[in-house]
């Protein structure tokens, strides 16, 4: 930044000279120069920008023939319709279902998560890319008091004024970007973490800002894009005003890891971002907020008879229906919710209820296993933490010709259940120096009082190329260690297919090593999910159901236990059940680390063998060269030497013979 009364050329180190003009003096000379650098990219190297989020790997992708992800369409836009990219490719994905049948001392047995097994397929479409214009952005922060650049970092390279684009590439980056599909405007909000690192390293953040985005349907960008909410008309793209605080000379201040929700089925819904952050209101301990981007207010979080935390962070929202929803009432409105949960930890399973309006939480909600039901499982340095939010999972879709195509029957407030991609995080799995991440698919199930897993995935990578290439996913140690999804952007029923068939499709934002930010679609999930025989009374529900039909145990159970399973309370059964799926999961991710480092090593091996192998051909061919060089030598010398011989015989007999 140029400070007030220092000469212009010790503050570029380049004697950049004045072109706007003593007019230009009323405002901040580093204005100047990125409006400048804005209008230069504007005419015509705007894509140089709208790549920055790939750069990371540039110069590895100049030293290798394979990039670590896969490239994106030339110009960073997703082609018109979702089989244009490409066919949803089978995956099988391994799982674990909710039996309701516990082990435990009880029992006289460890479950084992082998019994819980339970595989089927989705289809994984490629994923694509989302950029964003930072040096628009640099340009409309660049008034912040926390902006300002290291010294000299303007206006080098000669006074190049493309050099800006370098200055915002090392200064300013854009991760963790959460998207929901708003149905009433036909367009997706999506909001995103932006960091300011002067100092060119992401880790050493010093402001992070909330950026709002709109896109279509079909995921263009809508710059300029109008939303009127309650007769107020807001403009997007922008920065939202979280009422984020700060110290200058500080770090890490401002909005963190957001995430977006949106009530289904309420007209005129306002989405809700949730997102994590630093003021004095939590005496600068990272707390967890809730932000309303039409209304523009902002709500720190505060959970009841507890101390806060030095850090908060990993909430997981989702919206429950009260047991008065107008279930079935088609000509009664929803109205929005005065309350949100959240899966606050999933070990044990706590779930919070919080006011929208005040911020104020209760625990409703703490997992508590009976002694006698709890099966032993592995001790390692892992857990299932929040990623995505959880979505309603409907009782059942609608026929394709259904006015806007939308999920139809929901299911009961008594019985209700949520789909989403949570994460493991691992420390030293498999012997890797730093933490990996990875998703899995999830259902959580509610009669409103009590909560519990019915079904967890093992951990996703959806496969080879979809959203990393095949060397990025073989090393989970290194690039791509962190993968993690941020939003479920949409849920479609009934969506064609190439094959003339239809299928419901779940759209996700994922990031990569805080690097990417990606697109990805997903087929079958629901399907997955119907096809679950512990899901078998949610999809069959038909109203209001009794407590006792809460969990069910028929498709499940041998008939020694069935008697003894049937005195225990139902919710105690599934809950069980419930903790040993989480326990299951981290398991599943730690042998997918352990699996894959298992092959890296193995293929090292094999390299070093081949490699060995190789280096004993040469070593035998170089003998065996040697060999027949030294025999052809020792030939060549006997020749030579049995001629030599020869030639002094014949001198001999000459010498002999008697002269003429």
């Amino acid at each position: 930044m140029f400070k007030p009364g220092e000469d212009e050329s010790q503050s570029t180190g380049q004697g950049v000279p004045i072109i706007f003009g003593r007019a230009m003096m009323l405002l901040s000379k580093r204005i100047v120069i990125l409006c400048a650098a804005l209008v230069i990219l504007t005419l015509g190297f705007r894509h140089v920008n709208e790549q920055n989020e790939i750069n990371l790997w540039s110069s590895a992708a100049s030293k290798s023939s394979t990039n670590p992800y896969p490239l994106p369409h030339q110009d960073g836009a997703p082609t018109e319709d979702v089989e244009d990219l490409g066919a949803f490719r089978r995956r099988n994905i391994q799982g674990f279902q909710n039996t309701g049948v516990p082990g435990g001392e009880a029992l006289g047995h460890n479950l084992t998560c082998s019994t819980l097994t339970h595989s089927a397929e989705i289809g994984v479409q490629d994923s694509f890319y989302l950029y964003d214009d930072l040096v628009e952005v640099a340009a409309e922060l660049d008034g912040h008091p926390m902006v300002e650049y290291t010294g000299g970092s303007a206006g080098r390279n000669g006074g190049d004024p493309f050099a800006l684009t370098d200055l915002v590439t090392t200064s300013w980056s854009r991760l963790a970007t959460a998207c929901t599909f708003m149905p009433d405007y036909g367009v997706y909000l999506c909001v995103s973490r932006i960091i300011f690192h002067p100092d060119g390293h992401r880790n050493r953040c010093r402001m992070s800002f909330l950026r709002g985005q709109i896109y279509s349907d079909k995921w263009v960008h809508l710059h300029g894009h109008k939303i009127v909410w309650k007769e107020q008309e807001i403009t997007f793209p922008k920065v939202f005003d979280t009422s984020s605080e700060y110290k200058l000379g500080g770090e890490y201040f401002g909005p963190e890891d957001a995430r977006i929700i949106i009530e289904e089925g309420v007209e005129g819904a306002e989405p809700v971002v949730v997102f994590n952050m630093i003021t004095s209101l939590s005496d600068w301990n990272r707390a967890m907020w809730i932000f309303r981007p039409f209304s523009q207010t902002s709500t720190i979080l505060t959970v009841k008879d507890t101390e806060r935390p030095k850090k908060e962070k990993n909430w997981a929202p989702f919206f429950v229906k009260d047991l008065d929803d107008p279930l079935q009432d088609k000509k009664v409105a929803r109205q929005p919710s005065k309350y949100i949960h959240f899966i606050w930890r999933f070990e044990p399973l706590t779930i919070l209820k919080c006011q929208l309006l005040t911020g104020m939480c209760d625990i409703v909600f703490v997992q508590d296993v009976d002694q006698g039901l709890l099966s032993t499982h592995g001790d390692y340095d892992g857990s299932l933490r929040g990623g995505t939010q959880f979505l309603p999972i409907p009782a059942s879709v609608t026929p394709p010709s259904t006015r806007d195509r939308i999920f139809h029957k929901q299911s009961s407030p008594m019985l209700q259940s949520f789909v989403a991609f949570p994460r493991t995080h691992l420390e030293n799995a498999g012997g890797c120096s730093r933490a990996v991440y990875r998703p899995e698919l999830v259902v959580l199930t509610t009669n409103t009082t009590h909560f519990y897993l019915s079904y967890g995935s093992g951990a996703l990578d959806f496969g080879p190329g979809a959203i990393m290439s095949e060397e990025v996913l073989a090393d989970p140690c290194n690039r791509g260690r962190i993968m993690i999804t941020n939003s479920i952007a949409r849920w479609e029923p009934n969506v064609p297919m190439s094959d003339g068939k239809t299928s419901d499709v779940m759209t996700l934002t994922l990031s990569v090593d805080d690097a990417t930010v990606q697109v990805a679609r997903l087929s079958g999930i629901w399907s997955l999910i119907r096809g679950l025989p512990s899901m078998s009374r949610y999809f069959s529900q038909t109203g209001h159901l009794p407590e006792e039909d809460f969990a069910s145990i028929e498709q499940f159970g041998d008939d020694d236990d069935r008697e003894l399973l049937q005195s225990l309370d139902p919710f105690s059964r599934v809950s069980a059940v419930g903790w040993d799926i989480r326990a299951c999961l981290e398991e599943a991710a730690l042998a997918y680390v352990g699996g894959h480092i298992l092959r890296v090593d193995e293929a090292v091996l094999q390299a070093e063998a081949e490699q060995a192998k190789q280096i004993e051909e040469e070593k035998r061919q170089r003998e065996e060269e040697e060999a027949a060089a030294k025999k052809q030598k020792e030939e060549e010398e006997k020749a030579k030497k049995k001629e030599k011989e020869k030639l002094e015989e014949d001198k001999a007999k000459k010498l002999l013979l008697p002269p003429t």
